[in-house]
């Protein structure tokens, strides 16, 4: 009898975050250990934003938990604000240690005191780190393709950036490494290059919880695409009110609709319906809809 080959089980956003948790927590502890014992400031510096994906990681699983949970008498919209008030808290620290990374290398190249790498521990390390965090992006990239989760999909490109880093971080290295003494200083200015880089990516982060905190309005690209969707659903006479904000990652609006005054209630609900499916269905960062019904007189202006 020919046994049945059993699937494997499905990888789910929860599993493959989970992943991403316990390589990132391997490769930054390690980075980080090997910068202070062997005096590298660009493996440090790596070793850091690979602790940016870790806190990233930590940050989805939290969204998971308790941002996604549905509305509850003491919060009634919903708990999407558990991911902005994360990724502020997140962008906030990477901000301070980004910043101390770039003034500690800054201050070496001033009095020209780089110390020569110590050993082979750091360039390994990062090398490393290239096939591992691509692998990664990969993996959660295609989950959140399949799942249509813009959460997993920035983790993703958190990873892949981590990667790109990694292969900087070896050249600095290994130009330090191999290239005698006097080439000791690479260490420090890919240090400086690489607390730039996470400097900028911790700047965008807080700005981007800022806006969302402050309800900000979407990219217009995104409104335009949903105007024309809404003017394109048939009973739609016209339209008026629109409003659009960001929330968690995604966006919430709501929009008045004017339509056929002598249509039924049914009728006009279907109307709704049909603008709300045609929204929801056309962009998957939009998490909610509400859609106004309202009689359309042509001689009054909405």
């Amino acid at each position: 009898m020919e046994q049945q080959v059993k699937k494997p089980e499905r990888l789910t956003p929860r599993r493959v975050t989970f992943l991403g948790l316990v390589m990132n927590l391997t490769l930054a502890g390690a980075k980080i250990a090997a910068g202070f014992a062997f005096s590298s400031k660009t493996i440090l510096a790596d070793g850091v934003h690979s602790l940016t994906d870790l806190v990233t990681d930590f940050a989805v699983l939290i969204g998971l938990k308790y941002g996604d949970a549905p509305p509850d008498e003491s919060h009634p919209y919903g708990h999407r604000r558990v991911h902005t008030l994360v990724a502020l808290f997140v962008g906030i620290v990477l901000l301070v240690t980004a910043g101390w990374i770039g003034l500690s290398a800054i201050m070496q190249l001033h009095g020209h005191t780089a110390k020569t790498i110590d050993g082979p521990i750091p360039l390994i390390l990062a090398l490393l780190t290239i096939p591992a965090k691509e692998l990664l992006f990969r993996l959660t990239r295609r989950v959140s393709r399949r799942d249509g989760n813009p959460a997993l999909l920035a983790n993703a490109w958190h990873h892949r950036s981590d990667a790109v880093t990694s292969i900087v971080a070896a050249v600095g290295i290994a130009g330090a490494m191999f290239l005698g003494p006097k080439w000791a200083i690479l260490d420090d200015i890919t240090a400086a290059v690489l607390a730039a880089f996470i400097l900028a990516a911790a700047a965008k982060m807080i700005l981007t919880s800022v806006l969302e905190l402050t309800d900000h309005a979407p990219r217009p690209e995104l409104i335009s695409r949903i105007e024309k969707i809404v003017a394109d659903t048939p009973g739609v006479e016209c339209y008026h009110q629109l409003r659009a904000r960001k929330l968690g990652g995604q966006v919430d609006m709501d929009i008045h609709v004017l339509v056929d005054p002598n249509l039924t209630v049914e009728q006009g609900h279907g109307v709704a319906k049909a603008v709300r499916v045609g929204i929801l269905n056309a962009d998957l960062s939009v998490q909610q809809v509400i859609v106004h019904i309202e009689p359309y007189h042509p001689a009054e202006k909405p």
